[in-house]
């Protein structure tokens, strides 16, 4: 099955889109794996341990602000997490990132394999590195629970939307707002353990991302775009909580019915991150993220590459 199920993902690449195009189960994707400067393996193991855990399509990637290091800066970050030096800082790390992603890609008979950054959402404030933003297939921006006393919401959003379509008018490619549900929560279970409180203890009200109107004008601006929403295996973390759980719905499930694209992804780092078990149906059904929704993401970029020369 798992042949087949490749041998048309890989029909799909050369002959462009057809209603042949596989959907894959939304467990068989993972569209922010890092392999980059914090990859404990060689990348071929590394791609190993996804492919073990089911994966047949995966977008690699690593945070752009990590080549900015010194040399020194980059010395002690890796020896603090007992980490291998993968790739030089700089625009020569950046080359050697993205040749090791497409060597992978052209090895790999098992796996699909995109390549992407993630990039900090504040820098869309401060300003972009653009040279090595050329190299990507897809651009995943990270959206932070570091927003001094505000946690995210869907007035941020709505902002970094109108920003990030700018952006791709200078790169025309995919590009995805990481993990914003969670990233709230994170923060707000923050903010609550220092008050002595709790998640749970929070009203759903207080946890909801949007308002209403916020809600609306998302799926207004998102239309026809290619922006996608990730629903990250983080989201577990706060699935059990009843007043999170019906937060996260009701946040995310009129996007979905209404046509906003979405992705799943591990978000993994380390190992443990990749060996966690990662069954994204348990939250997206609910949320209204058919496999068909989350495949919208591979149809384009297969479809791109199948016009590539």
């Amino acid at each position: 099955m798992r042949n087949a199920v490749l041998a048309a993902c890989l029909a799909f690449w050369v002959c462009g889109a057809s209603a042949d195009a596989p959907v894959l189960a939304l467990h068989e994707m993972d569209m922010h794996l890092h392999a980059g400067l914090e990859r404990r393996l060689p990348m071929n193991e590394w791609l190993d341990l996804a492919a073990a855990q089911g994966r047949k399509a995966v977008l690699l990637l690593d945070h752009l602000e990590l080549y900015r290091q010194t040399p020194d800066e980059y010395v002690r970050w890796a020896a603090k997490d007992h980490l291998k030096p993968w790739y030089a800082m700089g625009a020569e790390g950046h080359r050697q990132l993205f040749a090791d992603f497409d060597q992978a890609a052209a090895g790999r008979k098992d796996l699909l394999i995109f390549r992407g950054w993630e990039i900090a959402e504040f820098e869309l404030d401060e300003g972009l590195e653009t040279a090595p933003m050329a190299l990507a297939e897809v651009i995943g921006w990270h959206i932070s629970p570091h927003h001094q006393e505000k946690a995210p919401d869907g007035r941020l959003l709505l902002r970094r939307i109108e920003q990030v379509k700018n952006v791709q008018k200078q790169f025309p490619v995919p590009m995805i707002l990481f993990h914003p549900f969670s990233m709230r929560l994170e923060h707000l279970d923050r903010k609550a353990k220092k008050a002595g409180k709790d998640l749970a203890s929070l009203p759903p009200e207080t946890l909801r991302f949007f308002t209403p109107a916020e809600q609306n004008e998302v799926i207004r601006v998102l239309k026809n775009t290619s922006i996608y929403i990730e629903m990250p295996l983080d989201v577990v973390a706060y699935w059990d909580i009843p007043a999170a759980r019906e937060a996260i719905i009701a946040d995310v499930k009129p996007l979905a019915d209404a046509g906003v694209k979405f992705t799943v992804s591990t978000d993994a780092h380390g190992i443990g991150d990749q060996t966690r078990p990662f069954q994204p149906e348990r939250y997206c059904e609910p949320c209204g993220i058919t496999p068909d929704n989350a495949n919208a993401l591979l149809r384009e970029l297969l479809a791109r590459r199948a016009k590539q020369p």
